[in-house]
């Protein structure tokens, strides 16, 4: 399989650990500096810190179950021996409210923690992507010799993606891990059945439900991968049923077992009531209301889900907000949300891979998951970023390695140079952009200063940047600063003196300072026909007037 890319002399296996551990060491640095100058996210404060703590100590998923409860429990892990405490007499917990349960943990209960709980909340996601890039060092290696194997985890360690993930406590990162080790296990399995293999599968498709319910596309995909490779006699019911049982208890282990009636300490009882009602009668009512299940949360939230996707939610697309969606969003975001070298050399890897000797299996597993996530995401309604694609990104790191190896392989003098200078191009953009990595867009619109005209949300202003525009505010003795953005941490705990948008500031501005971010930054008439004085992390625009208002919007 791998004759044509393994017929120089190969790194020896001291050197190829020492390359290795040098790039996981980089990716782990990258991200750990880069996070420690980053406020939490919209999503990391508001749903997933303190909600998992609460999930990990009370086993109670009342609190906002949007996401599967694994993502939220193992970065609040530290939190446990940082003897946090939970404010389980505060009425937001009754009540199910988590932005106020959030406020009420992070700047009540625990005083002065924030950054200290989100820093060390963000470590065990920088360990799983550590643990992540070995594992596509170790199945590139595998398909491509080691040469590939190092330069499918070098694209992993410099991807802006990758390391704007690797620094947050959400649950992209981990979907993507999950599905990943999905696709190997099936692979494995389909190369070689056994019963343990079969089991692995299972528990690898339940850790990408316990990760995030997107994982609802994984089944179909790795179906589909079956019966593309001509595989499909492979699986029998029994099999099948095998499969989903052990992802079943995976699951719901992971829920700690949970059995509990529907209605139970879930958000918006009256809604779902509602709809019981509904889609059941009386008889569903009454049964969701009184009758114990297995994996009630996990149901409910899956529901839920389902009806957030087929509502949509407000997004930006190149001037344009909708609820609708754009067929071509994530085509769009993908060509300009990553480096030009990785998306080249990616899709020269479909060309090449007769060439590398792979049989029909492994091509089915590499591209299948690629064409699906984009055929299946051509009519979603809830776009919010290229984080929902991460689950492809290892397939294109391998892709994207196989090629490069395949150029310094070449006799010609030329390929080396070609190949040196796609790596350092790639190398360097991370480099460029740091710390700031989720806001990185490529040369194809002019790199990070243009993005917000064609994506926004967690693209670009995840609201990361709170923090610094305090930080500056400190520096240059703001004594008031009119803030907009779409978070909702306290912005005092970063010093800032802020108070919100009157309603004639929308049209006009006063001579004041202002900091907004780009999110939202066209919600007001006049931030885009004047120069900022300065840009924090490139995701909040700072306008100072205090010395006037310039003409042309006044």
């Amino acid at each position: 399989m791998i004759a044509n890319l393994t017929r120089h002399r190969q790194l020896r296996p001291i050197r190829q650990w020492a390359v290795v551990t040098l790039l996981l060491t980089a990716l782990a640095l990258q991200a750990a500096f880069a996070m420690k100058s980053k406020s939490p996210t919209c999503d990391e404060f508001a749903h997933h810190l303190a909600n998992g703590y609460s999930y990990l100590i009370t086993h109670d998923f009342r609190m906002n179950p949007a996401s599967p409860p694994l993502s939220r429990i193992v970065p609040a892990i530290p939190l446990y021996f940082m003897g946090a405490k939970l404010p389980l007499d505060h009425e937001s917990w009754a009540q199910g409210d988590t932005v106020a349960f959030a406020k009420e943990f992070f700047y009540q209960t625990n005083g002065d923690c924030v950054n200290r709980y989100v820093f060390w909340s963000r470590v065990p996601v920088v360990l799983l992507s550590v643990v992540f890039g070995l594992a596509v060092f170790l199945f590139a290696r595998h398909l491509l010799g080691i040469l590939g194997g190092v330069l499918s985890l070098f694209f992993y360690v410099f991807s802006p993606n990758i390391l704007a993930h690797s620094g947050l406590a959400t649950a992209d990162l981990m979907v993507a891990f999950f599905f990943f080790l999905a696709l190997i296990a099936l692979w494995a399995y389909l190369t070689k059945p056994s019963g343990a293999r079969l089991v692995l599968l299972g528990i690898c498709i339940g850790g990408s439900f316990l990760s995030k319910y997107s994982a609802l596309i994984l089944p179909p995909i790795l179906f589909l991968i079956t019966l593309a490779a001509g595989r499909f006699r492979q699986f029998t019911i029994r099999r099948y049923a095998a499969v989903a049982a052990v992802a079943l208890i995976t699951i719901w282990a992971g829920y700690f077992f949970e059995v509990k009636p529907l209605l139970e300490h879930t958000p918006d009882p009256a809604k779902k009531e509602a709809m019981y009602l509904k889609v059941g009668g009386e008889p569903l009512r009454q049964f969701a209301e009184k009758v114990p299940v297995p994996l009630s949360t996990f149901a409910s939230s899956i529901v839920s889900m389902g009806v957030t996707r087929y509502n949509g939610r407000d997004a930006y697309f190149m001037g344009q907000w909708s609820r609708e969606g754009w067929w071509q969003y994530y085509l769009v975001a993908m060509a300009i949300k990553e480096t030009i070298p990785l998306l080249i050399l990616s899709v020269a890897g479909v060309f090449l891979m007769r060439r590398w000797g792979w049989n029909r299996l492994t091509a089915v597993v590499i591209m299948v998951p690629v064409i699906a996530f984009f055929v299946f995401t051509l009519r979603d309604k809830a776009q919010a970023g290229i984080r929902y694609f991460l689950p492809i990104f290892p397939v294109l790191f391998i892709l994207a390695g196989g090629s490069a190896a395949w150029l310094w392989h070449r006799r010609s003098p030329a390929a080396k140079v070609l190949c040196s200078a796609f790596l350092i191009w790639h190398m360097g953009s991370a480099l460029m952009i740091y710390p700031d990595y989720l806001t990185y867009f490529n040369e194809f619109i002019g790199g990070p200063a243009n993005g917000y005209k064609y994506l926004r949300d967690s693209n670009i202003d995840w609201c990361q940047d709170l923090k610094g525009v305090g930080e500056w505010s400190v520096r240059q003795g703001y004594s008031e600063v009119v803030l907009l953005y779409h978070g909702v941490e306290d912005p005092a705990y970063y010093g800032i003196p802020h108070r919100s948008f009157e309603k004639d500031e929308f049209l006009h501005p006063r001579s004041t300072v202002y900091a907004i971010g780009v999110h939202g930054i066209d919600s007001a008439v006049w931030p885009l026909k004047v120069k900022p004085a300065h840009i924090v992390g490139r995701s909040f625009y700072i306008y100072d007037f205090r010395n006037g208002v310039p003409k042309e919007i006044q």
